[in-house]
């Protein structure tokens, strides 16, 4: 499979480090080799570096310097944010951030219903493996 995220004017990223980490920008304007002008239409334009992004297979049709409402209407058409919460990638953050906010208390009842299930199993697979012989 052909490589298919390059930096470009509307491929959209996903800050990895920093304040911002986790929200979703799309590039406006390649700077230089190290920066980027980014953007979306709940946050502020600024410049990041690229180590700072990630970069996904997701790119929307815009034009270099794009207005707000421009970018809007791109992001609207081609479905971004939805498209990035059903991949696995946005699948696997969500889960991150649910486990983050988890409580000692949820801690517990996941870790008692692990070991419930897991004593379900280990009898089911004894029964098995007794009628087995």
């Amino acid at each position: 499979m052909p490589f298919k995220r390059y930096v470009e004017i509307g491929r959209v990223a996903l800050i990895n480090y920093g304040p911002e980490f986790g929200k979703l920008v799309v590039i406006t304007d390649v700077i230089d080799q190290n920066r980027a002008l980014v953007d979306f239409p709940d946050q502020e334009r600024r410049v990041v570096n690229f180590k700072r992004l990630a970069l996904t297979d997701f790119k929307v049709d815009i034009k270099r310097h794009a207005p707000k409402k421009d970018l809007k209407k791109a992001l609207a058409d081609a479905d971004v944010v939805a498209k990035f919460k059903a991949s696995s990638w946005g699948q696997k953050l969500a889960k991150q951030a649910a486990k983050a906010e988890m409580t000692d208390f949820d801690r517990y009842k996941a870790t008692v219903a692990k070991a419930k299930k897991a004593r379900a199993v280990r009898k089911v697979f004894n029964a098995l493996k007794k009628s087995a012989k």
